[in-house]
């Protein structure tokens, strides 16, 4: 051991003795810099079926809102606002981040709910507690948010918008190409206070669903437009530029690629503009059409909904066919009848698209025709018709399609209220056709007496774009059908429509309809044009912004309409310049479409906004200005 002490020694003493044998420092480490951490925010209290509203003036800012539940406890929080929600309990985090969080909690206790912006610098939100398997014991009832909280928030800077593309030169008209999906094109031009701009963006090729955004020079948003420049086509008419400088115009596609077309034109005066001026509204004449006269038919052509057809067997065209098609769970009911004094007595068969017969028939003795009633309709492809003989005859024959219990339609007339009609569906799947003359707001009912026990008489209210308006069977007691207290959505010439049930009966009938209320007459619409027109997509729990410029004494009408299949509620308020509430529309008279007019009292730019009730879907804005 000593040994080794002493030669530890030696080497220490060797290593200090040299010269120039001076180690330098090592450097030292340079720590990494850490961004500040935000100051905690307090806890506050959430109290479970009551809504808090706050603001978030920092990306790095954070609320913290606590409540205390249960195990098992079934809870949904949800917010609007752009914000989103982390839940944990003491350091674990449980759910998030969502706009909305709905779970069963594990463990009785605290529950931290975490709040943040979500991309943007600031913003007001408003944040709600509740549970999804109790209903609230104060009944409460959800309104539309408050006016505090919904306001545009600021536009992000003009290089978020798009890629530049160059400058719009007045009078001039670019083409260009959006080759990718959310693709958006940004164009500026100089303009002057007291101007006025009016851009065009149009399709030429492809699927592109123009949208144009006007902003001012310091960025804020003047004007937007999907479809006011009508099919495929955006147009910003008659723009008032409030101030000088450089304005940016946002070209996009909807979220669709193609070439399109954008023009400038910037003059001191308005374009010249044309006002739809809605007119009384006319009617068709009632004539007195009777019996379809049946169209020559083409072998191996395809059959129309109700629409006769002509043909002739001979020894070169012993055997016919046809085709029909329908959608599947369709039905369709099929005729075929000698000519008058023709001798032939057709029979049909039907052959689905695989080629097996599914049905066939005879001529029958007593009715004269071949008919083949409410046939279930499967598959998507064609079936066959195909026509005989079995002795050989020849002659000319009558074919009658149609979907649905009847074939061919008899129309009998024109009809006055509170005068009974009489007629007699002679043959099986016939219909009588009836014409009433009705205008928008009218209410009616209508009925059919049988007058014999052979007819099960159905009956049927018609638009003229072939829209089912009202049916019934037996709401008058059997076998009476009852149209009752129908509203009349426009005006038009309807059908009223009488056939046996399940095409299985004919017999003598009584038809009557009478007023139940006169439309008011007619007022007509103020002349109008559009300044906006978008088609959009509301989610759930967000606001959309459209803004639009304004003049004072402009009177404005705002239309938000569900489109059809959309579950949306919608919503709609008029925001001022300075972000006041001017105006607001919920539910119309006749359905959940805001609908109001407003008279403007200032120029600037005015911003609709929209959302939905505790819905989501899709819809159409229309801003129209009114003439006095």
């Amino acid at each position: 051991m000593r040994k080794r002490i002493a030669l530890l020694l030696l080497l220490l003493l060797n290593a200090c003795s040299g010269e120039n044998q001076v180690a330098e420092l090592p450097t030292l480490a340079v720590l990494p810099t850490l961004a500040p951490s935000a100051t905690p925010a307090p806890i506050r209290p959430l109290t479970f079926w009551e809504s808090v509203t706050a603001t978030l003036n920092d990306s790095t800012q954070v609320d913290r809102w606590q409540f205390s539940a249960q195990a098992g406890d079934n809870v949904e929080l949800r917010t609007l606002g752009p914000v989103i929600l982390t839940l944990q309990q003491a350091e674990t985090v449980i759910a998030g981040p969502a706009n909305t969080l709905t779970l069963t909690l594990p463990e009785d206790g605290d529950y931290l709910v975490s709040v943040q912006l979500n991309g943007l610098s600031s913003g007001v939100y408003e944040l709600g507690l509740g549970y999804t398997d109790r209903p609230n014991p104060a009944s409460f009832t959800a309104t539309p948010p408050p006016s505090t909280v919904g306001v545009p928030t600021p536009t992000p800077p003009l290089a978020d918008l798009g890629t530049l593309i160059g400058p719009l030169e007045d009078g001039s008209s670019l083409a260009g190409t959006l080759e990718s999906v959310g693709e958006r094109h940004v164009y500026t031009f100089e303009g002057q206070a007291g101007d006025y701009a009016s851009i065009a963006l149009s399709r030429v090729s492809g699927d592109i669903d123009p949208l144009l955004t006007l902003y001012s020079p310091s960025g804020q948003p003047l004007a937007v437009d999907d479809n006011t420049g009508g099919s495929n086509a955006a147009f910003l008419r008659n723009v008032p530029l409030r101030e000088n400088g450089r304005y940016t115009v946002q070209a996009a596609g909807g979220g669709f690629t193609g070439t399109y077309q954008i023009s400038l034109i910037i003059g001191d005066g308005l374009l010249p503009i044309t006002p739809t001026v809605i007119a009384q509204p006319t009617v068709t004449t009632l004539s007195e059409v009777r019996a379809s006269t049946p169209v020559p038919a083409e072998i191996d052509g395809e059959l129309s909904d109700h629409v006769p057809v002509a043909a002739r067997l001979d020894d070169e065209n012993a055997v016919q066919r046809f085709f029909f098609q329908a959608e599947p769970g369709d039905f369709v009911t099929i005729g075929i009848r000698p000519a008058s004094d023709s001798p032939v007595r057709p029979t049909v068969e039907i052959v689905n698209p695989a080629g097996e017969v599914l049905r066939s028939a005879d001529t029958d003795p007593g009715t004269g025709e071949a008919l083949i009633a409410l046939l279930p309709i499967t598959e998507s492809d064609p079936y066959s018709l195909i026509i005989t003989d079995p002795n050989e005859a020849t002659g000319d024959y009558v074919i009658t399609y149609g979907i649905g219990p009847t074939r061919e339609e008899v129309v009998r007339g024109s009809t006055e209220s509170n005068v009974p009609y009489e007629s007699a569906i002679n043959r099986r799947g016939l219909r009588d056709v009836w014409k009433i003359q009705l205008y928008e707001g009218d209410v009616i009912t209508a009925t059919v007496s049988p007058l014999t026990n052979t007819l099960d008489p159905v009956l049927e209210l018609v638009a003229e774009d072939g829209t089912i308006i009202a049916q019934d069977d037996n709401s008058g007691g059997y076998p009476n059908p009852l149209l009752r207290e129908v509203r009349i959505p426009a005006a038009g010439v309807y059908d009223l429509r009488v056939y046996g049930a399940n095409a299985d009966t004919v017999g003598p009938y009584r038809l009557v309809w009478r007023y139940v209320t006169i439309a008011p007459t007619f007022t007509p619409d103020p002349a109008r044009y559009l300044i906006m027109s978008m088609a959009d997509q509301a989610s759930a729990d967000s606001y959309l912004f459209y803004p639009f410029q304004g003049q004072a004494g402009q009177r404005v009408r705002i239309q938000v309409i569900a489109q059809p299949g959309s579950d949306l509620d919608p919503v709609a308020v008029l925001l001022g310049p300075d972000g006041s509430e001017i105006a607001a529309g919920d539910d119309s008279e006749n359905d959940l479409n805001p609908r109001f007019t407003v008279e403007l009292p200032a120029d600037g730019t005015y911003t609709v906004r929209v959302n939905g009730y505790l819905t989501s879907g899709t819809f159409d804005l229309l801003v129209e200005s009114l003439y006095q």
